[in-house]
C-alpha cells in the first residue's frame, strides 16, 4: 500500500522485475483527506493467504504511518517492510501537496515515522531501490 503513486508503481515494477510477485496493490494517496488509510487496509493484507509480506510506502506529512505502526504492533503477525519518501526534503519547506506537512514538533517527519515503524518491528528500506534487497532478506528469513 502506498501514499505515493510514483513510488508505488516504481516499487511494483522493481519487485516484478526481481521476480517478487504482489498479491494486491493499494494506492491510498497522500492528501489530507483519504478514502482509505493504512490502518483500514492492513487487516485485509493480514488476512490474505496470498500475502507473505506487507509493504508500506509512506511519505512525510500527516500521521498515517505512526498510526499504522501502532496497529501493526497490536494486530499484525506478518512481516512488514516500509519505506518513507521525502526523507531528504528540506526542513521548513512546503512540499508537493497538502499531505506533506511536517508538524513543528517533528510529527510527520520521516525520522518520526521510521522510529515508530521500527519500534513495531517493521523492516525499513532506505528507498525504492533498497526495497528489493530488504524484501529478499525478509523472504529468506521466512524460508
Amino acid at each position: 500500500m502506498s501514499r505515493s503513486a510514483t513510488n508505488c508503481y516504481e516499487t511494483v515494477a522493481m519487485l516484478s522485475n526481481a521476480g517478487i510477485g504482489q498479491s494486491t496493490c493499494v494506492g491510498n494517496g497522500g492528501d489530507m483527506i483519504l478514502g482509505s488509510t493504512f490502518v483500514d487496509v492492513l487487516p485485509d493484507f493480514e488476512n490474505d493467504p496470498e500475502t507473505e509480506i506487507i509493504v508500506i510506502i509512506g511519505e512525510i506529512g500527516g500521521s498515517e504511518e505512526e498510526l499504522a505502526a501502532e496497529y501493526i504492533k497490536k494486530h499484525v503477525t506478518k512481516p512488514v517492510v516500509a519505506m518513507i519518501a521525502g526523507k531528504y526534503a528540506p526542513k521548513g519547506k512546503s512540499m508537493g501537496h497538502a499531505g506533506a506537512i511536517v508538524s513543528a514538533d517533528g510529527t510527520g517527519s520521516a525520522e518520526s515515522k521510521e522510529k515508530a515503524l521500527r519500534a513495531a518491528g517493521v523492516h525499513i528500506a532506505e528507498g525504492t531501490q533498497h526495497m528489493v534487497e530488504v524484501l529478499f532478506g525478509v523472504l529468506a528469513e521466512l524460508k
